[in-house]
């Protein structure tokens, strides 16, 4: 008998004590300290950064727009943070080794330029920085006055490359280098930049960006300035087959720029692919899991970015395109894997993509609207094309 009242009387304190202790546990759970700490877990568990260039860049208009269609603000959502960065070289660097940066835009060719640069220190980069999608093409642009009519006509003069380690910067170089015209190289954001072409002080203004690039807006038609031509008519044989073994021919037109260039005409020019990339987190690793979280946001609301809202190169952006020299994130690939004969049966966004291609064509082209069976010829050619860009 005693024995079964010390056990009612331990069983009774036990409970005592758990009643005492969740009492205390529930009083924490409201304390300021508590509360502070949830609201700061729940604030980062969905949160994913992209690093992009300057505030009038069309690298920061995509991330923007990233932010305006995928962000979700619901309990659990996803929310995507833009932040200001120094281009595309700097992205990479940024990436790798700054603590909170989940993607950047960047230029392509970086990923061999910088394991190139120093081999021990990026030679397994690709394994590191893997890229999500292709976005867009970049175009080379130089801005100078009228009187300079052939980048021969720049030796030895002041040529702002912007910022050191940007795609613009490292596109300068390359192309001045294999047109054999040694300039002097400054690096000044681009409003400075027009400011000082303006006085005098520079020469002209060199700018790799997916036209049309918001800084030129500034630009007007009595500044007496142009975009030099970059094609076979300014180059010689050896050098187009060099620089066009870097980069893709391209074009800027009036529409893009009608303060620049005429009406109808257009001025050759090379551009350069852009990739959203994004650093390989640990498979199953938290920063994993919300970029994994990210992509498939993304990619399954890729149709909302052709909205005419957002920037005209998202009508452009095919996500089974792939990345020569790249590896493709994890989470991406088999987002792919899973909707391609989904995406392959859809021909709503290749619609999309068409018409924009049209329209592009008939302003480079000075062409006037085409017959039904003609645009239905080129439809079939577009969409074989467009099926090319996923194997």
């Amino acid at each position: 008998m005693g024995l079964v009242r010390a056990a009612l009387l331990g069983a009774s304190l036990c409970l005592c004590q758990l009643s005492i202790c969740g009492g205390a546990a529930a009083q924490n759970a409201n304390t300021p300290q508590s509360k502070y700490q949830a609201a700061k877990e729940q604030a980062n568990a969905s949160s994913v950064t992209i690093i992009a260039s300057s505030a009038s860049s069309t690298y920061t208009r995509f991330a923007q727009d990233m932010q305006d269609v995928l962000d979700d603000r619901s309990l659990g959502g996803l929310r995507v943070l833009p932040l200001l960065g120094s281009g595309g070289g700097q992205n990479i660097h940024d990436m790798l080794f700054l603590k909170g940066i989940d993607m950047g835009i960047t230029d392509a060719a970086y990923l061999q330029y910088y394991k190139e640069q120093d081999p021990i220190l990026y030679g397994n980069l690709e394994s590191r920085i893997n890229y999500i999608c292709n976005l867009m093409n970049a175009e080379f642009h130089l801005l100078t006055h009228q009187g300079i009519k052939s980048y021969a006509d720049l030796r030895g003069k002041k040529v702002s490359f912007w910022k050191q380690e940007s795609i613009t910067s490292l596109a300068a170089e390359n192309i001045f280098k294999v047109l054999g015209v040694e300039v002097v190289p400054v690096y000044l954001d681009d409003a400075a930049a027009i400011e000082k072409m303006r006085s005098g002080e520079i020469d002209a203004v060199a700018r790799m960006s997916g036209a049309p690039h918001n800084d030129y807006s500034t630009v007007k038609p009595e500044d007496g300035f142009h975009l030099l031509p970059l094609d076979t008519a300014t180059l010689t044989d050896a050098q187009h087959a060099k620089l066009t073994s870097i980069y893709l021919p391209s074009e800027l037109t009036s529409k893009q720029y009608p303060q620049l260039i005429p009406a109808g005409k257009t001025v050759p020019t090379l551009a350069t692919i852009i990739v959203l990339a994004v650093y390989n987190w640990p498979e199953k690793s938290e920063r994993y899991l919300k970029l994994e979280k990210f992509v498939q946001r993304f990619f399954s609301n890729i149709a909302e970015f052709r909205n005419p809202a957002r920037h005209p190169k998202w009508t452009s952006v095919n996500l089974a395109a792939k990345v020569i020299g790249w590896q493709r994130f994890k989470p991406a690939q088999e987002w792919l894997d899973q909707n391609v004969q989904a995406t392959s049966n859809d021909t709503t966004d290749l619609r999309v993509a068409f018409e924009a291609f049209m329209r592009d064509y008939a302003v480079k082209t000075s062409l006037g609207p085409r017959t039904e069976t003609e645009r239905e010829k080129m439809f079939k050619d577009f969409s074989k094309w467009w099926q090319t860009q996923r194997n």
